[in-house]
């Protein structure tokens, strides 16, 4: 594969990560989940401003979008611009062109990419995550564990053979993706203000679904 070619299917990875799932959904509902609770497009927000169906959606969304374009360009591509285009899609999601840059934490895509990369991986690291998430109820730490657990999944199965090495700079690079957005998140479980899945948002904003 050619520069170009790597440049045009990293481009593209990130704007299929960049597809605002979350904000789509809610608006569904009639909620703009940008301007309500955290403002976040993720799962998380979207279950506290719409509700389960919702969130449900939005996370089954951002873990197709980074699925799909990785699970396609694995086999035909060099396993380096297969491993930006993982990241890259995880950045489409904290960062999407068509939200001006906002976005969520990435952890559904982050999954959905890993997935791409190596399916067993992808059901260690989700398991990992839902224990977490199941002892803590807190779903930045959920996205914590993911994004540890996808760079140790990534370094292990390298030393092993079942993947290229080169998919560890995705692990790396898409933990500080993650880390860099979940640092407001980091501050409130420090303060012990962070709040728990399944409290609901108080200042959701309604819309018109039609516009």
């Amino acid at each position: 594969m050619n520069t170009i070619l790597a440049l045009t299917a990293i481009l593209v990875a990130y704007l299929f990560g960049s597809i605002p799932v979350g904000y789509l959904v809610a608006r569904l509902y009639g909620v703009d989940v940008t301007a309500s609770g955290s403002g976040r497009t993720g799962g998380t927000n979207v279950l506290r401003s719409v509700g389960p169906v919702a969130a449900a959606l939005t996370v089954l969304g951002d873990i197709l979008k980074g699925l799909i374009p990785v699970y396609l360009l694995a086999p035909v591509a060099h396993p380096l611009v297969t491993a930006l285009a993982a990241t890259a899609t995880v950045i489409g999601h904290n960062h999407s062109i068509f939200l001006r840059f906002r976005g969520g934490v990435g952890a559904g895509t982050a999954m959905g990419a890993l997935g791409g990369l190596t399916f067993p991986g992808a059901l260690i690291v989700a398991v990992c995550g839902l224990v977490a998430l199941g002892v803590s109820r807190y779903a930045s730490v959920l996205s914590t564990t993911i994004a540890v657990a996808s760079l140790v999944v990534l370094i292990v199965f390298a030393v092993l053979g079942y993947t290229p090495y080169e998919y560890i700079v995705s692990g790396i690079l898409s933990l500080l993706v993650m880390f860099n957005a979940l640092r407001p998140n980091f501050a409130r479980l420090r303060a012990g203000t962070e709040r728990k899945i399944g409290q609901k948002s108080e200042n959701v904003v309604r819309v018109s679904p039609h516009h």
